[in-house]
Order: C-alpha cells, then structure tokens, then sequence
C-alpha cells in the first residue's frame, strides 16, 4: 500500500492535553472537519508517553494516507507564565519562567503573542513532540493551549462589547475533564488568569468565587461565561444559585476552540 497519497491534502490538528489527545483532519479546499478521533489516558505529565499517544491516535487515523499540508499541535501544560510586552525580553524566555516553574539547564522555552492583551505567553514546549512532527510533515506550527483558548474568549469578548452587552468586567471559565481554566477581564485587558484540577463541582464554584473575590468583583453581578459538557441539568442550577449573571457555552470538541 502506498504511504503517502499527495492527490489528498489535508490540515492537521492535534491537541494535547494531560489526560487526551485529539486529532483533526480538515479538508484542502474547504477547511471543513471531517475525521476527528480523541484518546484518552490515565493522568501524566510524561512527555514520552505523550508522544506515544501521539503516534497511535496517527496511526488510528493512517495518517500516512494523506498529504499534510500544514500541521499544527496545540498543548495544554502548566510550566506557563504571562509577561507584558512591555517587559518582555526576546531570548530570556527562561528567567521568566523560572519564577512559576522548575527548570532544568537543558529545557527550551519559547513563547506566543497575545496581541488583543498585548502580552507574551512564556511556555516550555514538549521538545521530543515537536522534532518527531517535524520529522514526519517537514513543518509545523505549535502553541501552548492557553494561548489559542484565550485568543477564542477574546473574540468572543469583542463581539460582546460590539453588542452593547452591559458590563466592563468578564469572567470565563472552561470546564473539560478534570481541568478548569479561569480567565477574568477589566475593561477588556486580563485581570486574572489560573488552571485548576478539580474533583466536584463544588471545588469549580470554589475556585471561581474565591478568584472574583480576590479581585474584588462582586461573584452576584459579574458576567460569567461558562464553557462545558455536562449535560447533567444540576450542573447549570448550582451556578445560577451563586451567579446572578451567568451565561453557558456547550463545549462539545476541540474544534469548537480552534
């Protein structure tokens, strides 16, 4: 069988998370989505096992078939810090980071610009992943998820104020598998932003009220926007019984962050 057939160009799109991998195909012509697999693991901070998942769930979609035109990985980990342009240096990624992460002399850093917040995401990348892609497509594009999932809030956020939705202050919250991500915003610019593992849905409206407050921003009456997949009814009334302002986003795939 032939390996590679270069009459069936496609983008590719893989997401990695602690605990899943899910992979994206989207057609040449159009860009629309027509094959997407997700593999789920244990819990593990392992980059070698990670890239293990990554070649099985290729091998799953026989990547080999098709002509790759522009693959992108998009990874989720916590060795991550924010800077703002003002302060940011090009090439000391790396005493940045060393404030919020362990760093070992061999680690690479790298970052990715936030334009609408004029700040850099400072991130470890998963080295051993990257060269393996590149290996295999000759390219690639990589970022760090928080950095594609705040650009996704962001859009929305504009297309809010350009609605005349009363309110400067914003709260979002991205709910998936055990991983919250809260993201709040004062006039447009970040306020405050942090990833959570949780347990309960108590542990979730914890970390969201104790954040607000901590900031000072009244939990009744900010806007709070809820990214999740729990079809469990329970789930939207526990919110409404804390937040007078909320609003919910079924989060269903990946591609609807990408």
């Amino acid at each position: 069988m032939s390996k590679q057939n270069n009459s069936i160009k496609v983008y590719l799109n893989i997401v990695l998370t602690p605990s899943y991998v899910v992979s994206q195909l989207r057609d040449f012509e159009g860009g629309n989505i027509f094959l997407t697999e997700k593999l789920d693991f244990e819990k593990s901070s392992d980059s070698n096992l990670f890239l293990l998942k990554i070649k099985e769930i290729l091998n799953i979609i026989n990547i080999d078939l098709y002509d790759v035109v522009e693959p992108k990985l998009i990874f989720d980990n916590d060795y991550y810090t924010f800077v703002p342009s003002v302060l940011y240096l090009k090439g000391k990624e790396k005493t940045y980071l060393k404030f919020s992460t362990e760093l070992n002399d061999y680690d690479f850093a790298t970052s990715d610009f936030i334009e609408k917040l004029s700040i850099y995401n400072i991130y470890l990348p998963y080295v051993n992943i990257n060269n393996y892609l590149i290996d295999k497509f000759q390219k690639l594009e990589f970022y760090h998820f928080n950095t594609v999932l705040l650009n996704s809030f962001l859009i929305r956020e504009s297309e809010i104020i350009s609605a005349s939705v009363p309110g400067p202050d914003s709260c979002y919250c991205f709910i998936k598998q055990g991983y919250l991500k809260i993201l709040i915003l004062k006039n447009g610019e970040i306020l405050f932003f942090n990833s959570y593992t949780y347990n309960t849905l108590d542990d979730i409206l914890y970390y969201l009220i104790l954040s607000l407050k901590d900031k000072n921003l009244e939990y009744i009456n900010t806007p709070l926007r809820v990214y999740h997949d729990n079809e469990n009814q329970e789930f939207e009334i526990r919110f409404k019984e804390f937040f007078g302002n909320v609003s919910f986003i079924k989060y269903f795939g990946v591609e609807q962050i990408l």
